[in-house]
């Protein structure tokens, strides 16, 4: 009865929230972001389109292993096997993801409910506080985007299966349960593997140590073993199924971020919404938390958190250690505090943070989780917990004072404080869903049933999808490979997106993570200079053109380049649709061009400086000639540009190996005052947002213009250790022809033969 009652409440606080949204889910979309709309399309467009677990809508024609799409394999996968059947599930993708975010809810609340229970609480403020946590869950905003991430049930249902093993050491139920629920969450999402590993291995960690202190207690070496097992063994199973499911070997092994997105004091304690956010940062003068690392306990928790060190203190001054090590609480409790105490720190990144990212060497799987800040979920559950108890034992020991109504006051008061916050938390999200869904251009209609005049024309008769091999979005957007590739998905992107799932056209374009290198560089290449050769047109399955599809945004040279090769097929508002002949992209033909003009060429300018270095101990790079290598910091050149004029743009350029590097190198360029040698002009290129590329290795450049001829330049690359090759200084709007190496001719530092 005491469930049913809460689930009961639950629904209907969902409603008074969500209205509609939550009778009718597949009529809405959660979000629109990036993220949000590439995480939908991706098990919509598997579902309709793909099989098994291999994701063919992006980086076309490779496509991704449906994990590293953010296609939650354990529903993408049996989904299109029904679909495959002849059952029309795809029409119900948006519904059934919808749905069961929805009930996430109420089964969050469930667990913690029996939680609750098992710290000695009785069923009213189990009840309550079962609400409290739930509606307060940081996983909500996870609704905005991240919908896998968004099951709020599975960290407490692993903590009450962790407590039932413990109650029960000699049942292998529990730990079995465990294990499966970890590894079927980690379908979902991968970093639920590790928050299942953090979580046993932290308890049974302290539950051991509590234990050598003295408690009485069934625990023992052999369930300390079976307890980390069963955390452990979910990753284990993970990996055999992308071992027999994933066979690419170059995806990036250190993804930008591990201790950047981390967890800290504000994003845990302090209030993220407005509008305690302004005032606490403005009274308090604190900075707002990393996003990612967010797992807001609450006020009321922070004021259980001053108590507890309080009470720490004095223990400490008393000399009860003991006590601190294993303080008198529910055994779930006295072990859990503890535990989320220690994931708490790793979420902050200790102990890399203290000089030790070395550790991370050894314990390579680990960089591949790049927000750490995530795992601050875990303490979020523990620690609300706690807090839920510590206010009900301390409203049972003020009416054993003869202090009861002063303890009805401050259980009040505590309710209320903490209500008002879970509503502000989950109002916030309700209100970014119902504001999405007022834009028609980002409703659920617009992106599976849209009536665009350009989605039409692609399925009019003579433009049929089968007509086209694939979409070609610009501008051109390439997230994945980690080392190089854009950093956000432009307005193409969704409309990319949505006329792939219309049309089952796949995608040239990229928003996945940890795509492999020699993929992504393939793909980078589409927007190379046009002496380059395309190795992704030998992987292209047909001569079929190119569907083109230009939003209204800002294009690059290159991409505009692109564009004028392409035939207008139509214009339709903030979308141009062209045609794209496969064989416009070939390189020979702009190759033999150039090299006609080479031998015609009396070679480099005066106002030019190239500078190669000699093979030496080591293999020619595919370039040509040798290269130079540096740990962090090399100075390519420095100096006067010989007969350099004033009203003259130069271009910087230099290649730097990709393949086997780790984060690519920036260019930087400082300019000197050539009499007093002030730094008076400085300029930078990230070597990742280059997209020249050549058999493994990349063109960086910057282009300036001399605010004094006479000025001296400072050019030198900085970041990992790297490896360089070939620098030329050039007028930027001259073509110039040398020869860097012998018999083998350049155009602009682009190699013109192999």
């Amino acid at each position: 009865m005491p469930v049913l009652v809460l689930l009961l409440l639950t629904a209907a606080l969902m409603y008074w929230a969500l209205g509609p949204i939550l009778l009718h889910p597949g009529q809405y979309v959660f979000a629109a972001n990036g993220d949000a709309t590439k995480n939908y399309y991706s098990l919509l467009y598997h579902v309709r389109y793909g099989a098994g677990t291999h994701f063919t809508g992006m980086l076309y024609p490779y496509g991704e292993h449906l994990t590293f799409a953010d296609g939650q394999p354990l529903l993408g996968v049996p989904l299109a096997f029904l679909q495959g059947l002849g059952m029309p599930v795809a029409g119900a993708g948006v519904g059934l993801l919808n749905t069961l975010l929805l009930l996430s809810l109420p089964a969050t609340a469930v667990v913690v409910y029996l939680l609750l229970r098992r710290v000695l609480l009785p069923a009213g403020p189990a009840i309550v506080g079962a609400l409290l946590i739930t509606f307060l869950a940081p996983q909500l905003e996870r609704w905005l985007g991240h919908y896998a991430l968004s099951y709020a049930f599975v960290i407490p249902l692993l903590w009450y299966l962790l407590v039932r093993a413990l109650d029960a050491p000699r049942a292998w139920g529990p730990l079995v349960a465990y294990a499966l629920v970890g590894l079927l969450a980690g379908l979902l999402h991968p970093y639920l593997l590790l928050i299942t590993a953090l979580l046993g291995l932290s308890y049974a960690l302290v539950a051991l140590l509590q234990r050598r202190a003295g408690t009485r207690s069934a625990y023992s070496w052999d369930l300390f073993l079976r307890v980390a097992g069963a955390a452990v063994a979910p990753i284990v199973l993970f990996q055999v199924f992308m071992a027999l499911t994933d066979t690419l070997t170059d995806r990036p092994s250190t993804p930008y971020g591990f201790l950047v997105y981390r967890a800290s004091f504000a994003s845990v304690f302090f209030p993220p919404l407005d509008p305690l956010d302004t005032f606490w940062r403005t009274a308090f003068n604190t900075e707002a938390g990393n996003g990612e690392g967010r797992a807001y306990v609450g006020l009321v928790a922070l004021l259980v958190l001053i108590l507890t060190a309080v009470k720490a203190v004095r223990y400490l001054v008393r000399g009860r250690f003991r006590l601190l090590l294993v303080p008198v609480l529910p055994r779930p409790l006295r072990i859990g505090v503890y535990a989320g105490l220690l994931t708490l720190l790793f979420a902050c990144g200790v102990p890399f943070i203290f000089g030790l990212e070395g550790l991370l060497d050894w314990i390579k799987p680990l960089k591949q989780f790049r927000s750490i800040g995530r795992f601050a979920w875990i303490f979020y559950y523990f620690f609300t917990v706690y807090a839920v108890f510590y206010f009900y034992q301390l409203a049972r020991y003020l009416q054993l004072r003869r202090a009861g109504r002063f303890a009805r006051t401050m259980l009040a008061l505590v309710v209320i404080v903490w209500a008002w916050e879970a509503r502000t938390n989950f109002d916030t999200w309700v209100h970014r869903i119902k504001e999405t869904n007022q834009n028609p251009q980002y409703t659920v209609d617009a992106l599976l049933n849209p009536t665009d005049k350009y989605i039409n024309f692609i399925s009019w008769q003579g433009t049929r999808s089968s007509d086209y091999q694939a979409i070609l979005p610009l501008p051109y957007f390439l997230l994945g490979p980690e080392q190089f590739g854009t950093n956000d998905m432009p307005f193409s992107a969704y409309e990319a997106m949505r006329t792939s799932l219309s049309s089952g056209l796949p995608i040239v374009a990229s928003a996945m993570s940890r795509t492999s290198q020699a993929q992504g560089l393939a793909a980078t290449q589409l927007m190379s200079a046009p002496e380059l050769p395309k190795t992704i047109l030998q992987d292209f399955p047909s001569r079929k053109p190119l569907l083109l599809l230009v939003t209204d945004e800002t294009l690059t040279p290159a991409e505009q380049r692109l564009v004028a090769l392409g035939r207008l097929l139509l214009q339709d508002g903030r979308v141009s649709l062209y045609s794209l002949p496969v064989e416009a992209l070939e390189a020979q033909p702009y190759r033999l061009a150039a090299l006609a003009a080479a031998a015609a060429s009396p070679g480099l300018p005066p106002d030019a400086v190239r500078r190669t270095w000699p093979v030496a101990g080591s293999p020619a790079t595919p370039l040509g000639g040798g290269s130079r290598k540096a740990a962090n910091q090399e100075v390519l050149f420095q100096g006067p540009i010989p007969g350099a004029q004033d009203t003259t743009h130069y271009e910087i350029s230099t290649w730097v190996r990709v393949v086997g590097a780790g984060n690519l190198p920036a260019l930087r360029v400082r300019e000197l005052d050539g009499q007093s040698g002030q730094v008076v002009g400085e300029h930078e290129k990230l070597g990742r947002l280059s997209q020249e590329v050549y058999r493994g290795w990349m063109r960086v450049a910057v282009v300036l213009r001399l605010q004094n001829p006479n000025n001296r330049l400072v050019v030198e690359l900085t970041g990992d250790p790297f490896e360089t090759a070939h620098l030329l200084i050039r007028p930027a709007f001259t073509d110039v022809y040398d020869q860097p190496t012998p018999g083998r001719y350049f155009k602009n530092n682009f190699p013109l033969q192999d």
